[in-house]
């Protein structure tokens, strides 16, 4: 009998490099603490190397084929030698040793100044994720978006510039070398990587695993510390789960997360399941683990292997199955409803929580509700009421014996709706799970129910007296200070732009091209009451509000379901990678996404494609001050007064809601909202020309007028539209097609310019004191000489006296904010500038430089011949 002290001889002591290197002919080459070729199987056609081996173990591993070992498991792999022919062909006896030695790198045991500087790397990895959008735009390829991830996991990128910023410290680069973030050459070791750094219990960095993206780099893709695959990824998952779904990579296991799925552990590979990641079960006794490696014969096989090993500790160990070739990543990238799928297969996996399949789901429309058959469960759902964030309806249970469970349940709260679950699980004699996934479906229906009954509703509902009153609304020719009237009585106070734009952008739906707006403020300033109030005005089935968008849930949504509406996110933040459709949708008018799905007849894959269509106006509110570009030039952007004196406005208001006025005021509420949403029901689908729109002026002095000019110009059409029933309404024939369509007016300009100043605009008070002294010198300067006056600093310097330091000071801000435009200057030239400020805003308003006033425009218009009465 083979000694097991000779067989870990031979594991420990041969050299593996060598022994692969003679076996198959392949050459090694040094990468970090180990090596890298092409894997030598045949089978395997590595176009990349991702056959490694890390000497420190005396291991190899290949991350394409999934195969992987000791020299033994080599032999058995590569020669098909089984394990008593591996032994004969080492010639292994107690006291025989191999020929072939290895020299064994001295183990490395971190100290708390290792700890120290490791945690130092990974806060400078992720700082430079955060810059260098390469990484984060691969997670996005990845359907990884949810940026709150890459904080929790300290997600990094080594993206060479580490090496930038390493003091000459020879202690610091000798505990980068240990530590294995710098190569024995000092190169960086995951150079070209996302990173993603792996902990032990206390949270103190064991390791990590870096997944390179692109070509930055070449050898292999998936690359860990030269001291191996130490380290958990989202240990803290065993100390809220009892049930742990274990993946083969860390990208599956994130993919989960990103999904709301967060019992998911990784492993490291088919073959990286460690003792650490067993000993972490058992310790926190996970009661089940879910097994689920990529759907190919090397994830199969590994999956097998792996839950044999549980078998004999505490966890009840499950294979779940996905679709061949594919891996948890692919699947929820492919899938329509990826999650509930998911959870499908997990079912399917454990026969104790396995659910029947259920029978065609019938569904059948009452007057009082409707009514749902899942096999021999019954569900009558009446008096369906939505009123702000509860959905209310009357719920019975009936079994095949006529038995019954009657509750009331808010499908909005899940404490409401575990009460009618456990009731009808009895009922029924079902496990919850089967329940909860009746409610799910009762709670779509629900909503779907209440959606088509507004709709009902809404087209009968106004009656003479309510039509002839929206129609004063729209007649009146003061309508914008009625609009500002009412927000007082619904106790919006101040802010008066901010509610008129936000009044017509709401409005602007209608049109082809809507207005979209980001009110941007912080915490606590009045940004979301703003929001809500403007909601309030606009009919519930026109306007759609979520807290939170996941990256495909509008293209889920229905076809027409967004064309004019309003779409309403209460947080920038909640929308993570939707914000990609929302940005197409406003764009191109609509969105579309292809999937892979089952045709209900045959039962058979197929691609299949959802279309959602446009146009649709965004409203959003955010804290953040940095938005992105893409993002930016689709929206309006208004900020609200964080002023002392609009705090004390506020805070009288506040007051006022506690007298005999504020009850009045909510009393009048009700008729106030009803108004505005049969008027907003009124307006025609017209078409809006600016018959003045090539005599208006803007400044083109700055490339971000180029996304400015057109929202000033649908700002004018959207006013124009909103003012309809004051203007005549012509028609024009097109292919034989009849269009109606009004003409703006010089007054739709006049109320439209009124908001761009305030809200496009800027004010003198963003300027220092020094800085505004100096803009008046320089106007007095250019209007004392000729028209399209060029100065430089030294003029400036000459006409105000002001020192050189002074003058570099101050004109800087002029530049940055647009008051002054550099027309020369660059390359060493002479800095000449041209003036752009004409004198507005002397009274402290806003204003936007470069508008036509109304005045001027008259009499353009006169002299090109437009007369339009509107």
């Amino acid at each position: 009998m083979i000694e097991k002290e000779a067989i870990d001889h031979i594991k420990i002591t041969t050299d593996l490099k060598a022994y692969i290197e003679q076996t198959t002919g392949s050459t090694l080459k040094k990468n970090g603490k180990g090596y890298v070729c092409k894997c030598p199987f045949p089978d395997h056609e590595d176009k990349t190397p991702s056959f490694i081996i890390t000497p420190q173990e005396n291991l190899w591993n290949c991350f394409g084929c999934g195969r992987g070992g000791d020299i033994f498991e080599f032999d058995q792999q590569y020669l098909n030698l089984d394990f008593k022919a591996s032994i004969k062909k080492h010639d292994i006896t107690p006291s025989k040793k191999t020929a072939v030695k290895r020299k064994k790198d001295p183990e490395i045991n971190l100290t708390p100044g290792h700890i120290k500087l490791f945690n130092r790397v990974i806060e400078f990895y992720h700082a430079a994720f955060a810059e260098d959008d390469r990484a984060r735009l691969y997670l996005h390829t990845r359907g990884i978006t949810d940026k709150s991830l890459f904080a929790d996991y300290q997600i990094g990128f080594s993206n060479g510039t580490l090496l930038n910023v390493l003091p000459e410290d020879k202690k610091i680069i000798k505990q980068l070398k240990e530590i294995g973030i710098l190569s024995t050459k000092g190169k960086e070791h995951f150079y070209g990587c996302v990173t993603f750094p792996l902990y032990d219990m206390d949270g103190n960095p064991l390791g990590m695993y870096g997944r390179k993206i692109g070509s930055m780099t070449k050898g292999a893709n998936h690359l860990y510390l030269p001291r191996g695959r130490e380290g958990i990824f989202n240990r803290q998952a065993v100390k809220h789960h009892k049930d742990i779904i274990l993946t083969e990579s860390i990208i599956d296991s994130l993919t989960l997360i990103n999904w709301g799925i967060k019992n998911t552990i990784p492993c490291y590979g088919t073959n990286g399941l460690t003792e650490s990641h067993i000993k972490l079960l058992s310790q926190n006794k996970v009661e089940t683990v879910y097994i689920c490696f990529d759907a190919d014969d090397a994830g199969k096989k590994a999956a097998e292997k792996i839950q044999k090993t549980l078998e004999s500790t505490h966890s009840k160990p499950y294979c779940v199955g996905l679709p061949k070739g594919q891996d948890i990543n692919d699947f929820f990238l492919l899938t329509a409803n990826p999650k509930q799928e998911f959870e499908t297969l997990i079912a399917l996996a454990d026969p104790e929580k396995t659910v029947k399949k259920e029978k065609t789901l019938r569904v059948i429309k009452m007057d009082f509700g409707f009514t749902v058959t899942l096999d021999n469960r019954k569900y009558e759902v009446r008096g369906i009421t939505q009123k702000g964030t509860k959905l209310k309806a009357t719920v019975k249970g009936i079994d095949n014996k006529k038995r019954m469970h009657v509750d009331t349940v808010d499908f909005y709260s899940a404490r409401s709706r575990s009460y009618l679950i456990k009731g009808l699980s009895n009922l029924f004699g079902k496990d919850e799970n089967v329940i909860t996934q009746d409610m799910t479906r009762l709670l779509e229906q629900a909503e779907q129910y209440r959606v088509a009954d507004q709709d009902k509703k809404t087209a009968t509902a106004m009656t003479g007296r309510d039509k002839t009153q929206a129609l004063k609304f729209l007649k009146n020719p003061d309508m914008f200070e009625e609009i500002l009237t009412d927000f007082e009585t619904l106790g919006y106070t101040g802010e008066e732009m901010n509610k008129l734009l936000c009044y017509v952008a709401s409005i602007s739906r209608k049109m082809e091209n809507p207005l979209s707006v980001m009110i941007q403020s912080r915490s606590a300033a009045g940004k979301s009451y703003l929001q809500d109030t403007v909601l309030s005005l606009v009919p519930k089935e026109d306007c759609t509000k979520y807290t939170r968008l996941t990256d495909q849930a509008l293209f889920y949504t229905g076809k027409d379901s967004l064309k004019h509406k309003i779409l309403a996110i209460e947080e920038l933040d909640g929308m993570n990678g939707a914000i990609y459709s929302i940005r197409s949708i406003q764009s191109s008018k609509e969105i579309s996404i292809a999937y892979t799905g089952k045709n209900s007849t045959t039962g058979e894959q197929k691609t299949m494609e959802n279309k959602v269509e446009g146009p649709l106006m965004v409203f959003i509110t955010t804290t953040q001050v940095d938005i992105d570009g893409e993002t930016a030039s689709r929206f309006v952007f208004i900020s609200i007064d964080e002023s002392e004196e609009m705090t004390k406005k506020v805070l009288v208001k506040q007051r006022q809601t506690h007298t005999m006025q504020g009850m009045l005021n909510k009393l009048k509420s009700e008729g106030i909202i009803k108004k505005h949403h049969n008027a907003n029901r009124l307006l025609k689908p017209l078409c809006v020309f600016n018959p003045y729109a090539e005599l208006l002026t803007f400044t083109s002095k700055s490339l971000r007028v180029r996304r400015d000019h057109t929202k000033y110009l649908n700002l004018i059409l959207a006013v124009a539209y909103l003012f309809q029933y004051q203007r005549k309404i012509y028609t024009m024939k097109f292919n034989s097609k009849t269009i109606e369509y009004i003409n703006v007016t010089l007054d739709d300009i006049g109320k439209a310019n009124t908001i761009a100043n305030y809200v496009l605009g800027r004010s003198l008070d963003e300027l220092s004191p020094s800085s505004r002294k100096l803009l008046i010198l320089i106007k007095d300067m250019c209007k004392k000489a000729k028209a399209n006056y060029h100065f430089n600093r030294r003029q400036i310097r000459e006409y105000s006296g002001w020192s050189d330091f002074q003058v570099r000071t101050h004109i800087r801000q002029l530049e940055d904010l647009e008051y002054i435009y550099s027309v020369m200057g660059k390359r060493g030239k002479e800095y000449v500038y041209e003036l752009i400020y004409n004198g507005e805003g002397d009274d402290g308003q806003p204003f936007l430089i470069g508008l036509t006033e109304i005045k001027q425009l008259k009499e353009k218009a006169k002299k090109a011949g437009i007369n339009n009465e509107g």
